[in-house]
């Protein structure tokens, strides 16, 4: 028995049937959506919820550190779930890093109760003798990190200095600002991440 190639599929095959244009188009979608999915680093748990994995994009969860502090206490961003947290990057050669400092210190002082904010020095990139004189300078007196290997600033993929991370209390990131903040703008972040809480 042979099969009539031209009977089934006349005048340039099945390449010029609109079904199969159809089909070969779903299955694009198809793997596309796929694909944003898995390299969003989403996964579906028992009950059909979605997990996001730790990203520092608004909306995902923080990626969680461990770091010490001036004192040499281990310091963990997990500790303060609960709280609204402000994680600012920033380095003692940072002009702009400096510049906003006293506004987050005002802010640390003015809502101690109920926001935690967390200098992370970027000591590799930094001179590590340098930072408790600029600390001291700035009668800082919220937790200062010590960020000596970049693995915070390589999870949070911070480009520039000063970069700043709102967290809510749930532990999802608000929202990633490069550049220098002021008072106004810092304070209108804390009522959001409070009203969110």
């Amino acid at each position: 028995m042979s099969v009539d190639v031209k009977k089934n599929y006349p005048e340039g095959g099945i390449f010029r049937s609109p079904w199969f244009w159809v089909a070969i188009i779903g299955l694009v979608l198809l793997l596309g959506v796929g694909w944003i999915a898995y390299s969003r680093g989403t996964t579906v748990v028992e009950g059909g919820a979605i997990n996001l994995e730790p990203a520092p994009i608004a909306g995902y969860p923080a990626p969680d550190f461990e770091l010490v502090n001036l004192e040499g206490e281990t310091v963990r961003l997990s500790d303060f779930k609960g709280k609204p947290v402000i994680l600012n990057f920033w380095a003692t050669w940072c002009g702009p890093c400096r510049a906003e400092f006293p506004e987050f210190q005002a802010a640390a002082v003015d809502n101690a109760d109920r926001l935690v904010i967390i200098g992370v020095n970027n000591t590799y990139a930094d001179n590590p003798e340098a930072v408790p004189e600029f600390v001291q300078e700035m009668g800082v007196t919220f937790p200062i990190v010590l960020d000596k290997d970049q693995q915070v600033i390589n999870a949070y993929n911070v480009l520039g200095l000063p970069t700043t991370v709102f967290v809510d209390s749930q532990g999802l990131v608000n929202e990633v600002f490069t550049g220098p903040l002021n008072k106004a703008y810092i304070e209108s972040k804390i009522q959001a991440l409070q009203t969110n809480s």
